[in-house]
């Protein structure tokens, strides 16, 4: 089976690339699976690292603005399918759909769309609400991230594809031992509106000085946000608590340096950095948005979750981990054992099922 990942651009450094590049690996070592990864944009090099068992392409669209260039990747794409005698492209981001179905029409190649966010995210875009009622309509398969999801492009589309939740996995489990004793406070994404960083600063602000000395929040990543986030560190004068890294390539050394993960996502689809840190069975903290956190912090157990976006109760309830090594001990004891449910083994026999059942 000839599979091809489309994908925005391989070497941008979220989450979604991630865990993309993560599968693509995957299925690449199984034997009935040939894979490649193509990108709508001029890419220089992934920034994970890809097998050498997945082909790696670009359509070479400088500027990746779907309404201007949408001739042209249409092009493109049905040349690339038709060459390269692709049986499936995964779409990585159901926008792409808008692309891939009518490149695709009248030839052998399915689709499957798959949605990284949730039905509701990015609404306002009206490519990518096109783009959701044409998967619906005529993808092969659409794979979301929750059940919570499922239900709702039921609730807003006419599903005829197959449609099914499959969520993110973990490639290896860290053996690397929990240590409570750390004081960092890790936080990793996009400098984005999205990701809610103005409210995480509100809640750090709101815990007292004497709980927060020696502890470090980490936040790393980048974004069109990073110029306002270091004006707000600088105006809180938090800056002796408050540190702003780029991103890496060797995230398990953040996740080893830290004793609690804080999320202040306004929206999100399954987020891996949460799936990660229980992983490394670090206990976590982030609002109750949709979708994704829910799915992954059983609250008081591993974590808490919080009602959005009540900054006040997240200040508290951060401050109560701060100051509890016992309880942040505990809730990892209970992070390790939940962690199963999101193996690399188990996720992967999920895909190659949509895959077989599509392609029979």
């Amino acid at each position: 089976m000839n599979i091809c990942f489309f994908i925005h651009n391989p070497s941008s450094h979220g989450g979604t690339e991630r865990i993309s590049i993560a599968l693509a690996n995957a299925l690449s070592k199984l034997p009935d699976y040939q894979v490649s990864m193509l990108s709508l944009e001029a890419f220089d090099a992934t920034f994970f690292p890809v097998s050498n068992q997945v082909k790696t392409a670009s359509l070479s669209i400088c500027n990746a603005n779907i309404q201007k260039n949408y001739l042209k990747a249409v092009t493109r794409l049905r040349c690339y399918v038709t060459t390269n005698k692709i049986d499936i492209i995964i779409d990585v981001d159901v926008i792409l759909s808008a692309i891939s179905l009518v490149a695709t029409a009248f030839t052998r190649t399915k689709v499957i769309s798959w949605e990284h966010y949730n039905y509701y995210t990015k609404a306002e875009s009206v490519v990518r609400r096109v783009a959701r009622k044409l998967a619906a309509r005529y993808s092969k398969a659409i794979v979301t991230l929750t059940q919570q999801d499922v239900q709702f492009y039921k609730d807003n589309t006419k599903v005829q594809a197959m449609i099914t939740a499959i969520p993110n996995f973990v490639e290896n489990f860290p053996n690397a031992a929990y240590d409570a004793s750390l004081k960092i406070i890790l936080a990793i994404g996009h400098f984005n509106h999205r990701k809610g960083y103005d409210l995480l600063f509100d809640s750090w602000n709101k815990i007292a000085s004497a709980t927060k000395e020696g502890w470090i929040l980490r936040i790393v990543g980048k974004g069109e946000e990073q110029a306002n986030l270091e004006a707000r560190i600088a105006k809180d004068r938090i800056g002796n608590s408050v540190e702003l890294l780029p991103p890496t390539r060797y995230v398990n050394e953040l996740y080893e340096q830290a004793s609690i993960y804080a999320m202040a996502s306004r929206a999100e689809g399954l987020p891996m950095v949460l799936i990660e840190a229980q992983s490394y069975g670090i206990p976590s903290i982030a609002f109750d948005c949709k979708t994704g956190p829910s799915d992954i912090i059983n609250e008081g157990q591993t974590g808490f979750l919080i009602p959005c976006f009540d900054t006040d109760l997240y200040a508290e309830k951060l401050a109560t981990l701060m100051q509890n090594s016992e309880l942040r001990q505990q809730m990892s004891r209970h992070a390790l054992q939940a962690r199963h449910r999101f193996a690399i083994d188990k996720v992967i026999e999920k895909w190659v099922e949509v895959l077989n059942f599509i392609q029979n």
